[in-house]
C-alpha cells in the first residue's frame, strides 16, 4: 500500500472512530428516562460491547497504519538531513 493508501484509509478509520463513539455515547443515554426491562438492559449491553469492540479493532488499525507510515517518513525525513 502507498502513502497516499494509507492516509486515506487513516482519514477512513478515524471517521469511522468518530461516527462509533458518537454512537457509543448515545447508547444508554435514555436511560432511566423509560422504564426498561431485562431484555432491553441485555440488548443494550450487547450492543455496547459490540460498539467497543469494533471500536478497538479500528483503533489498533490507526495505530498500525500510523506506525507505518511513520516508518515510510523516517528515511525520507533521514535522506533530506544529509542533503
Amino acid at each position: 500500500m502507498s502513502s497516499d493508501d494509507l492516509r486515506k484509509r487513516l482519514e477512513t478509520v478515524e471517521a469511522a472512530l468518530a461516527r462509533l463513539r458518537g454512537q457509543d455515547a448515545g447508547l444508554g443515554a435514555d436511560y432511566g428516562s423509560m422504564p426498561q426491562d431485562f431484555g432491553d438492559s441485555g440488548q443494550d449491553l450487547q450492543m455496547r460491547e459490540e460498539l467497543e469492540g469494533q471500536i478497538a479493532d479500528l483503533e489498533a488499525e490507526r495505530d498500525r497504519i500510523k506506525a507505518k507510515l511513520g516508518r515510510e517518513g523516517s528515511p525520507d525525513k533521514a535522506d533530506r538531513s544529509r542533503h
